[in-house]
């Protein structure tokens, strides 16, 4: 009886024993279940946060596709707006080219226009020869005529023939293609101006040498 009572309180005590393992090991079970929660949830925050962070990628990729896009078209429109202004500007500085110019030729022509009115009038010397005619004088006037102006002429007062040799014939017939030059008077000044007058002297074999002279009468 006593070995059987002894081997009962062993049995009971491994029996207690193995039930203290068994709840350790529940308890240890639930710890790992526990943790194994834990960490699903970790699990799940994290897919979350990455399907959170995908989205702000998607979002910031997209952002910045439209601000290139954006970038692209300003670029575009600062380009196109500056081959407008340099367009405009070439086309500015052709007109202020070409009004420099008129104005050059404006100033010019006036100028010229002044000049012509402010000088003496121009004349011409043509020497002449005929059988009957030594030597003549031509004074062609030229003037522009102003309101309240006449014509202003040149006039013959004085002419001092010299014999004309041989050698000097084809001189002489060279100027008379220069006679086309002399013009004529207006026919409304014609009452104003002198006509030219031509000196045909007699022809004789000694003439005294002097100098011709013009003023303006």
């Amino acid at each position: 009886l006593k070995e059987y009572e002894e081997k009962v309180s062993v049995l009971s005590k491994e029996r207690d024993q193995l039930i203290k393992q068994r709840d350790s090991s529940i308890q240890e079970a639930h710890l790992w279940r526990s943790e194994l929660a834990k960490a699903r949830e970790r699990v799940v925050i994290l897919e979350a946060a990455v399907v959170r962070g995908e989205e702000k990628v998607r979002v910031a990729e997209a952002d910045a596709e439209a601000r290139i896009k954006e970038a692209a078209q300003k670029e575009a429109a600062a380009i196109k707006g500056k081959e407008e202004l340099l367009a405009y500007v070439n086309i500015l500085q052709a007109q202020l080219q070409r009004q420099q110019i008129d104005t050059k030729q404006v100033f010019e022509e006036k100028t010229e226009s002044s000049n012509m009115d402010n000088s003496l009038p121009q004349t011409k010397d043509v020497d002449l020869s005929d059988e009957n005619v030594d030597k003549a004088c031509l004074s062609v006037s030229r003037a522009v005529p102003e309101p309240g102006e006449s014509v202003v002429h040149m006039a013959v007062d004085q002419v001092n023939l010299q014999p004309i040799g041989d050698g000097e014939w084809s001189d002489i017939q060279a100027t008379e293609a220069r006679i086309a030059d002399v013009r004529e008077v207006a026919p409304e000044t014609e009452g104003s101006s002198l006509d030219i007058p031509v000196v045909s002297p007699p022809v004789n074999n000694h003439h005294e040498q002097g100098t011709n002279s013009f003023h303006q009468p």
